[in-house]
């Protein structure tokens, strides 16, 4: 038991670090990943770095190649109109949600995450500030009071963190999205649902446009992206 326990924390340390690495851009899109070489650099064995690339292949921000490995995830366009599309809809609902239910306590919470993310704007840090957006994101999903709505957000979580950090390094981008963001804060807390719902579908369109230019300029279509359809056996690959 000890010893299953002490596997699942190692891989769910190495996950958090190769997904860090990966949504950061420190592991460009299509790179190769060796696992020896993730697992020397995090000084891990073999196992837990093959545990987590299946984990991140489940969410789409790594693929898998037979006989040549695993990849981090390109970003293309048919992959931007995928995420988009179905983040859209969901994200509509969540607002309009969120907008009738927020307490005092979720539009603080927004409230002090635009702060933070004008302080990122202010020193130029991408990271963080595209960190703080998917933030902002959860908070609305979770203040929905919605258990289902709350699992989604998470499912997909893991593909808009890959594309808000892209969008977030767009030309104009790192203002528009926080403006963007404002406008849908506003929208909460006056309790607008259709204010938060056309302020939202602005939001996610506008990133949609700057995203899908962005990734006209780098697309590299030698990799296939995530969500192609590929059979392969289940068994741990060493």
């Amino acid at each position: 038991m000890n010893d299953s326990v002490k596997r699942t924390t190692l891989s769910e340390g190495a996950y958090e670090a190769i997904r860090r690495r990966i949504i950061t851009g420190a592991l460009p899109s299509s790179s190769k990943l060796v696992v020896a070489t993730l697992a020397n650099a995090l000084g891990l064995s073999a196992t837990p770095i093959n545990e987590a690339l299946a984990a991140l292949e489940r969410e789409h921000l790594v693929t898998y190649l037979p006989h040549r490995g695993y990849f981090v995830s390109a970003v293309t366009a048919e992959n931007v109109e995928d995420v988009y599309s179905i983040r859209e809809v969901f994200e509509l609902l969540a607002v309009r949600a969120a907008a009738q239910n927020a307490d005092k306590a979720k539009i603080d919470q927004l409230g002090a995450i635009l702060r933070a993310a004008r302080e990122s704007m202010r020193t130029g840090d991408t990271t963080a500030f595209s960190d703080l957006d998917l933030e902002f994101h959860r908070v609305i999903w979770t203040s929905t009071k919605n258990s289902l709505a709350m699992r989604i957000g998470e499912l997909i979580g893991g593909q808009i963190r890959l594309l808000v950090a892209t969008t977030a390094r767009a030309p104009g981008r790192f203002r528009g999205a926080y403006e963007e963001h404002y406008a849908v804060y506003r929208a909460i807390k006056n309790k607008d649902p259709a204010g938060a719902a056309a302020a939202m579908r602005k939001h996610i369109r506008t990133a949609k446009v700057a995203l899908s230019r962005a990734v006209s300029k780098t697309s590299d279509s030698s990799m296939p992206h995530a969500a192609s359809k590929r059979s392969r056996p289940t068994k741990q690959r060493k």
